[in-house]
């Protein structure tokens, strides 16, 4: 594996711990990002996802909103 670029390596949960399903093993403190695909993302979650977006949205709206009412 490459040590200048990134790796995508599929990987499940089993009994809370992430398992790389890899051919090659990963050496030992090697830094990975986990990537949940949105299928897989409890409805719970992903409503809570989509409120802090909607205020994330709503936030910048007032920003643009009072830089305009300065000009």
């Amino acid at each position: 594996m490459s040590t200048d670029s990134r790796a995508s390596i599929p990987g499940i949960v089993k009994d809370g711990v992430i398992v790389p399903q890899a051919t090659q093993q990963l050496a030992e403190g090697t830094h990975v990002e986990i990537v949940v695909e949105p299928e897989s993302i409890p409805a719970e979650l992903r409503a809570e996802m989509q409120a802090w977006d909607q205020a994330s949205d709503e936030a910048w709206a007032m920003i643009e909103k009072w830089e305009a009412e300065e000009q």
